[in-house]
């Protein structure tokens, strides 16, 4: 397992906790959930590790504090093989390291804590862009979103926001059935809504994830 393959040479993220959380995500999912999986999405600014199954305690891990969560492995026998592989240690330290060595970073502070979150049949594991600045990607990031929002698009963003009413939650199904398309570009479009325009919020865990206007 190279984590360079996945997120390449920058110095965006820590390679460590980058590895630590696909190790943990691996090592802890739940392999009784049929048809999931563990997925890693890259943002402009964050790098998501989503698995499926919560704390294998049941508890919610946004509500523990995560210095002092004690070690309960749900796959032990795939986490002994990890650790055979040097992939881990078998005292189970995954919060501390992440939390640990992030803090250490030179460019950390603290709007770039690593974020975790959990249900009952889902985690999230949120590591921040360290070279991303929301102030100075916005002045950039309008151009670059200019060139790529064609007038279809903004139409697109139009019916969108339309349709949406204020406190109110809306998967992506709803969004694929309003534009009549398929589930990736909407997401696409989404994303334009969220990352340029800055007229929407995402709620909750990639399975499960909402959209409501800001």
């Amino acid at each position: 397992m190279n984590i360079t393959d996945l997120i390449g040479e920058s110095t965006e993220y820590d390679k460590k906790q980058a590895l630590e959380g696909l190790v943990n995500a691996l090592i802890h999912r739940n392999y009784l959930e049929v048809g999931s999986e563990v997925h890693i999405d890259m943002f402009d600014d964050r790098l998501e590790i989503y698995s499926p199954g919560g704390m294998y305690d049941g508890t919610k891990v946004q509500e523990r504090d995560l210095l002092h969560v004690p070690s309960r492995r749900r796959n032990p026998i795939i986490a002994d093989i990890f650790n055979r592989l040097k992939f881990m240690d078998r005292r189970g330290s995954g919060f501390k390291k992440i939390l640990g060595d992030y803090r250490i970073h030179p460019l950390y502070n603290s709007s770039k804590d690593p974020m975790f979150n959990s249900d009952n049949d889902s985690f999230l594991l949120v590591l921040k862009n360290m070279n991303y600045d929301s102030s100075s990607y916005k002045k950039s990031g309008d151009k670059k979103a200019a060139i790529k929002t064609t007038t279809k698009t903004l139409s697109q963003y139009e019916k969108i926001l339309n349709y949406m009413e204020k406190d109110k939650e809306y998967g992506i199904q709803e969004f694929c059935e309003l534009l009549q398309l398929k589930e990736s570009r909407t997401r696409e479009i989404l994303k334009g809504l969220l990352d340029y325009e800055n007229k929407i919020e995402a709620v909750g865990l990639k399975k499960n994830r909402k959209y409501k206007l800001l």
